[in-house]
């Protein structure tokens, strides 16, 4: 196996400045305390680091929007010295992915770290802590759900990105289309997800706010746009939504990064000029949608930072089985991302994609 360096030591200041959060600040701090060469006084609180584990990542969907969530989780397994597996299906329904769950589950490992996007995988969850399996979520997570398994989530916030991206989408129109009414179309890639659902609500909350402190009357309406399983046939529809709204459409609006590709997309084959006519912008911030950004099509993204998500994902799975802490919940803060700083987002991702590489890991 290939040697890792150990990581400089992150001061807190360090910490709040890349944007994690205060409450995974102990759990990083421990963490970081059991990567460094024990004394003999500490010979017996770092044993469970040299403790053979194995560490199974299933998303709710197997694809390359997933590969920072990886790379985080496998730089920690290497830290600890465990073995780490990914598994998914790249065909999203509640029964594929609790298919995943139950063949991970049959493998018996130590560590399962997976999505709660519905309350239909409660059976999986359940039987995979009646087998002694420590479970974490991430991403995505039915808090209610998730609080009385009592489970750790290292999760986005639906209620504070989809306000985030509400406001930007009607920033944004007022801005680009210099008018206070129109259509805000916001395309849903997977109706039924509780996250996707919860954010699809809150950007319709943040177009009213929006339009409650600035005096604007725009309107939303939101479609099932497919972007999460076929960009070829989001297209076409975003592309008749155009022609059906005509010059009442001031934004579009998605609420994961597949639709802002997809958007993004539709804007250039239908010929709009970048940054003109047409508002456009998304939850997440995937390479594709910064492309977007970079030409201008896109005016904005949000980052909730997969790769912290991942890392600490696996951290948290290390502190509750290694050390017996209980479960927390930590929620990604979100970043906007736009022209101004897509530099810095392109940056990261470079980083990580490189890493990927050197991991060799890939999207299947």
């Amino acid at each position: 196996m290939e040697t890792v360096e150990e990581p400089e030591a992150l001061t807190r200041r360090a910490m709040l400045r890349i944007g994690v959060s205060s409450l995974a600040l102990p759990a990083l701090s421990l963490m970081a305390a059991g990567c460094r060469n024990p004394t003999a006084k500490q010979a017996h609180a770092a044993e469970p680091r040299t403790k053979q584990r194995r560490l199974v990542w299933i998303p709710q969907a197997a694809g390359d929007w997933e590969l920072p969530i990886r790379v985080g989780q496998l730089e920690f397994c290497r830290m600890v010295n465990w073995d780490y597996q990914h598994i998914g299906n790249p065909i999203y329904s509640v029964q594929n992915h609790l298919d995943q769950l139950d063949e991970a589950i049959a493998a018996k490992p130590d560590v399962i770290i997976t999505e709660l996007e519905s309350a239909g995988m409660l059976s999986g969850f359940e039987r995979a802590l009646e087998r002694g399996i420590t479970v974490v979520i991430v991403d995505q997570v039915v808090s209610t759900e998730a609080a009385k398994l009592g489970l750790w989530s290292i999760s986005q916030d639906p209620v504070v990105l989809g306000q985030l991206n509400g406001q930007q989408a009607a920033q944004w129109a007022e801005r680009i289309s210099a008018k206070k009414t129109g259509v805000i179309l916001i395309g849903n890639g997977n109706p039924g997800s509780a996250l996707i659902d919860a954010l699809q609500t809150s950007t319709e909350a943040g177009v009213a706010t929006y339009n409650r402190d600035h005096g604007a009357q725009f309107t939303t309406e939101s479609f099932a746009d497919s972007a999460f399983d076929d960009i070829a046939a989001s297209i076409s529809k975003y592309s008749y939504h155009m022609e059906q709204k005509g010059d009442d459409l001031v934004a579009m609006v998605g609420l994961g990064g597949a639709s802002g590709i997809a958007i993004w997309k539709t804007l250039r084959e239908n010929d709009i000029t970048p940054g003109k006519q047409i508002a456009a912008g998304s939850t997440d911030i995937f390479p594709d949608q910064q492309t977007g950004i970079e030409e201008g099509y896109l005016q904005w993204g949000i980052d909730q930072d997969f790769l912290v998500m991942g890392f600490l994902s696996a951290a948290a799975a290390w502190m509750q089985l290694e050390h017996g802490y209980p479960a927390w919940r930590m929620d990604s803060p979100g970043q906007v991302i736009t022209r101004a700083n897509v530099d810095e987002a392109r940056l990261r991702t470079d980083r990580w994609m490189l890493r990927a590489r050197e991991l060799g890991l890939t999207a299947s």
